[in-house]
């Protein structure tokens, strides 16, 4: 573990991801910017569907397919998906139009990942990918603190 994070820090974000992991398996799929993010998100053992920003549509296009591919399993007040921008300007700037998009269709979403990430981290990464640098000591954490 570095040095310089302390293990109540470590667990906090092991603890977040693990919640996040679990509820993405049982059918909220997660929705990033980017394939990195992805990545990451597989490598800490997301098993259930995890949606890319595709940059080819607008963003109310691919609000809608979320809509049509999603919709049919959800519960009125459940979650469509769970958004998870980065937390730079651009993230920020995609996370609020897209929560407005769904909140205009009259969609649940859920941002408790991203709300927690960004308060855990603490300005050490404003990226979905940067945390990579942690990625040993999160698995480690995650596996062994079921």
């Amino acid at each position: 573990m570095p040095s310089n994070f302390s293990e109540k820090w470590l667990l906090k974000i092991a603890k977040d991801l693990e919640n996040s992991r679990e509820i993405n398996l049982k059918g909220l799929p997660l929705l990033v910017e980017g394939r990195r993010d992805k990545e990451l998100l597989l490598e800490l053992g997301f098993k259930g569907s995890i949606e890319i920003l595709n940059r080819g549509v607008t963003l109310e296009s691919l609000a809608t397919q979320m809509l049509e591919k999603y919709n049919s399993s959800k519960r009125d007040k459940e979650p469509l998906i769970s958004i998870l921008m980065d937390w730079d300007r651009t993230g920020d700037r995609l996370q609020k139009k897209l929560t407005q998009i769904f909140n205009s269709m009259d969609v649940t979403i859920d941002v408790t990942l991203r709300k927690n990430l960004i308060k855990s981290l603490n300005g050490r990464t404003k990226t979905v990918e940067g945390f990579r640098f942690l990625l040993e000591e999160l698995l480690e954490l995650m596996d062994t603190n079921p």
